[in-house]
C-alpha cells in the first residue's frame, strides 16, 4: 500500500500573491514586516490562543417523543477534557441538576472553552436561567456565553454536521426512558462518555488547525485571506450592491406532480455539480475591490452586474422576501449578474432587453490558488480512505486522521464564500440580568444616539421570566466585507445551473447545484472533477410538491430497504411517500418536530408545521427553448 502518512500533516493553504496590494504609509523608522516575521507573529498568536484549555459537555435527556408533546429534561451530564478527565452528574431533579452542572463548570481550574454539539439550541438552554452578562446568539442558537471564568460555545458552528458524520456509537434510545434508565445506567454512561471523547477529539484537532475561531465560516474566510485580499466596502456601497445578491436557484421546473419511468424505460436522474460554489470561485472572475462604477451604456469587459428591463423566460431571479428569491417570468426590471445575462442571451431566454445601467469593477479575481489545491488534496485524502476501507482498516488511527482531514477540507471549501455576504445590519447583542437590574451603562450607551422611536424599542427587555431578563441591541461597529464578491459567486452558480437546464431532457426540479431530469448533455460528466456534473442517483418515481418538498423512489434498492424512498420537506419531519401523494390532492399535512424548540428563556414548545403542495400544477418556463437546442435549431 502507498504510504499515506504524507496526507496526515496539518492542513496548509498554499500562499499565493494577492491580486491587489495595498498598505498603509509607514512613519519614520518603520518598515514592513518580512514574510518570516509575519509567519512568526501568526504562530505566536496561535500559541496564545491555545493557552485556553478545552473541554466538552454533553447531556442525555428524556427521549424525544413528539406524540406526547411534553417537555423533555436532562438527567445526566458529563464534562470531559484530557486535562481533568470526566466529571459526571446524574440528577433527576432539573433545578438541582442545573445547580450541580453550573457549580462543576465554575469550579474548573484555569480557564476553559467548553463545547457542546448543538449546545446552542439544546444543552446550554437548560442552563440559561444561570447565564448573566453578554450572550452571543446566531439566530436562536447560543454561540458564546460565560459561566464564571469559562466560555460556552456550540461546536456545531465549527463542525456543521451531526456528530455521526465524524464518529458516534449506535445506541437504543429507549434506554433513556425513566422506567428503563436505572437498569441501563452503565450503558447510558458509556454512550455519553464515548460522545464526549469523540467530540473532544475532533474539536481539539480543529482548534489545532485553525485556532479558537467561532465558526467554520470565520475559519475558512481567515484561510482564504492568506492568499487573497478582498477589500471591505462601505455601508452605503453594501446597500447599493446587495440588490444583486441572491441565493441558490430552486425551482419546480414542471410544476407539481408524480413523475415516473416512461414506456421507453427512461428514468429520472439526479445530477449535481462537484462542489458548485468552490468551482465557480475557482473558475470565474469576481469583484474584489471597493471601488466600482455605475453607468449607462453598453456592457464592457469590467461589467459584473446589470440593471435590466426585459421579458424574461425564467432567466433571472427576483427577490420575493427579505430572505427568498423566485425565478421570474414576464416583463419586468431585474438586477442580475453578467454570468446569468450571458447564458440568457446565448439561449434566447430574454426578449426586448433594455439595459438601465451596469456596475463595473476594475479589481477582479478568481480564487483558484485557494480552491484548487484544497480540492486536489481532498481527492487524494478520499482515495487514501478508500484504500484503507478496501483493506478493512476503518478502525485504525490512520483512517480517523484522514477522515478528519476530509471533513476539514470540505468545510474550508464550502464555507469561505458566505462571509462575503454577511449583513451586519442583522447582528444583535444580548444581555442577561437579574429581575430589577439593567445592563451596565456602557452597554446601554447606544441609546443616546438613537431617535425616540427607535430608543423605545431597546429601552425594555425583550423577554422576561420571574428570575431574569433578556435585553438586546443592534451590534455596534458594523464592518462590511464585500457583498459584490458573494453576489458574483452565487450568480455564477445560478448561471451554471441555468445552462444545464437548457441542455437537459424533461427537467422537473433544480436546487442550487443539482438537477433532476431524464438526461443531461453538452456538459462535462465526471465523478470527482471540480465543477463537473456527476450522476448521483436514478429514480423510478418522483413526487414534486414544492420547493424543498419532494420524494424520490431510488432505483436499485429492494422494496423494504430504508434507502429506497428519499423524502425532503423543509421544516417537516417523519413524512412518508403517502403524505406526498395526499399533497398532490391538495391536502395539508401536519408535521410536528420530533424534538422541542427551546427559547432564549428556556421555554419548550413543539413546532407544528402545515405542509402542502406549493408548486403550480404545470409550468413550462424554458422547455420550448431547450427543445430547440436539443433538436439542433
Amino acid at each position: 500500500m502507498e504510504d499515506i502518512t504524507k496526507y496526515l500533516a496539518p492542513l496548509a493553504v498554499p500562499a499565493a500573491p494577492t491580486t491587489v496590494k495595498r498598505g498603509r504609509k509607514f512613519q519614520n523608522g518603520e518598515r514592513a514586516m518580512t514574510q518570516k516575521e509575519r509567519d512568526d507573529k501568526r504562530h505566536a498568536d496561535k500559541r496564545v490562543e491555545r493557552k485556553r484549555c478545552i473541554a466538552v459537555l454533553d447531556m442525555e435527556t428524556d427521549p424525544f417523543d413528539n406524540d406526547a408533546r411534553t417537555p423533555i429534561f436532562p438527567f445526566v451530564c458529563e464534562l470531559y477534557s484530557d486535562q481533568f478527565g470526566s466529571i459526571v452528574i446524574w440528577e433527576e431533579n432539573l433545578d438541582r441538576f442545573v445547580i450541580k452542572v453550573v457549580e462543576a463548570i465554575e469550579n474548573l481550574p484555569d480557564q476553559y472553552t467548553i463545547y457542546a454539539h448543538n449546545g446552542g439550541k439544546f444543552d446550554f438552554l437548560f442552563l440559561v436561567s444561570k447565564l448573566r452578562g453578554d450572550v452571543k446568539f446566531k439566530g436562536r442558537s447560543i454561540m458564546v456565553a460565560k459561566i464564571g471564568d469559562h466560555e460556552l460555545r456550540d461546536s456545531l458552528h465549527i463542525l456543521p454536521e451531526k456528530l455521526a458524520a465524524w464518529k458516534k456509537d449506535t445506541f437504543d434510545y429507549s434506554k433513556l426512558k425513566k422506567e428503563n434508565r436505572y437498569k441501563f445506567k452503565q450503558d447510558i454512561l458509556d454512550y455519553l462518555h464515548s460522545d464526549c471523547v469523540y467530540l473532544f477529539d475532533i474539536v481539539k484537532s480543529f482548534i489545532g488547525e485553525f485556532g479558537l475561531k467561532l465558526s467554520i465560516g470565520q475559519a475558512a474566510f481567515s484561510e482564504l485571506k492568506k492568499s487573497y485580499k478582498v477589500e471591505h466596502i462601505t455601508e452605503q456601497s453594501d446597500d447599493f450592491l446587495r440588490r444583486y445578491f441572491f441565493g441558490g436557484r430552486v425551482e419546480c421546473l414542471a410544476g407539481r406532480g408524480l413523475f415516473h419511468t416512461d414506456h421507453r424505460g427512461d428514468n429520472y436522474k439526479l445530477y449535481d455539480v462537484n462542489s458548485m460554489y468552490p468551482s465557480v470561485m475557482a473558475f470565474y472572475q469576481h469583484p474584489i475591490g471597493k471601488e466600482y462604477g455605475w453607468r449607462r451604456g453598453e456592457i464592457s469587459d469590467q461589467t459584473c452586474f446589470i440593471d435590466i428591463e426585459c421579458k424574461s423566460n425564467g432567466a433571472f431571479v427576483r427577490r420575493s422576501s427579505d430572505f427568498d428569491a423566485d425565478v421570474a417570468t414576464g416583463f419586468g426590471r431585474y438586477f442580475t449578474t453578467i454570468w446569468e445575462y450571458d447564458v440568457a442571451m446565448r439561449y434566447g431566454l430574454i426578449d426586448d432587453p433594455k439595459i438601465i445601467g451596469v456596475v463595473d469593477f476594475q479589481l477582479r479575481s478568481n480564487f483558484s490558488a485557494f480552491i484548487v489545491p484544497l480540492y486536489e488534496r481532498r481527492q487524494i485524502v478520499k482515495a487514501a480512505m478508500a484504500i484503507l476501507k478496501e483493506q478493512g482498516k476503518e478502525d485504525t488511527t490512520e483512517f480517523e486522521e484522514l477522515k478528519k482531514q476530509d471533513l476539514f477540507l470540505k468545510y474550508l471549501l464550502n464555507n469561505a464564500y458566505g462571509k462575503f455576504a454577511q449583513n451586519p445590519r442583522n447582528f444583535k447583542e444580548f444581555y442577561y440580568t437579574n429581575v430589577g437590574e439593567a445592563p451596565p451603562k456602557e452597554w446601554m450607551q447606544f441609546l443616546e444616539e438613537m431617535n425616540d422611536e427607535d430608543k423605545h424599542k431597546y429601552s425594555f427587555p425583550v423577554e422576561r421570566t420571574d428570575d431574569f431578563l433578556v435585553w438586546n441591541k443592534p451590534s455596534p461597529g458594523r464592518r462590511y466585507n464585500n457583498v459584490a464578491t458573494a453576489a458574483s459567486i452565487t450568480g455564477a452558480s445560478r448561471a451554471v445551473l441555468l445552462e444545464a437546464i437548457q441542455n437537459s431532457v424533461d427537467p422537473i426540479y433544480c436546487d442550487t447545484d443539482s438537477l433532476i431530469c431524464k438526461s443531461l448533455s453538452n456538459v462535462e460528466i465526471h465523478k470527482s472533477k471540480l465543477g463537473a456534473w456527476d450522476l448521483e442517483a436514478e429514480f423510478d418515481r418522483v413526487i414534486i410538491a414544492g420547493k424543498k418538498t419532494y420524494a424520490c423512489e431510488v432505483r436499485g434498492y429492494p422494496e423494504n430497504s430504508d434507502k429506497r424512498i428519499k423524502v425532503r420537506a423543509k421544516g417537516g419531519s417523519g413524512l412518508k411517500w403517502p403524505d406526498f401523494e395526499r399533497m398532490l390532492d391538495d391536502e395539508i399535512i401536519a408535521s410536528i418536530n420530533k424534538a422541542p424548540t427551546i427559547t432564549k428563556t428556556g421555554q419548550q414548545h413543539y413546532m407544528l408545521r402545515r405542509i402542502r403542495a406549493t408548486a403550480p400544477k404545470r409550468t413550462s418556463l424554458v422547455i420550448p427553448q431547450r427543445q430547440r437546442i436539443i433538436n439542433g435549431h
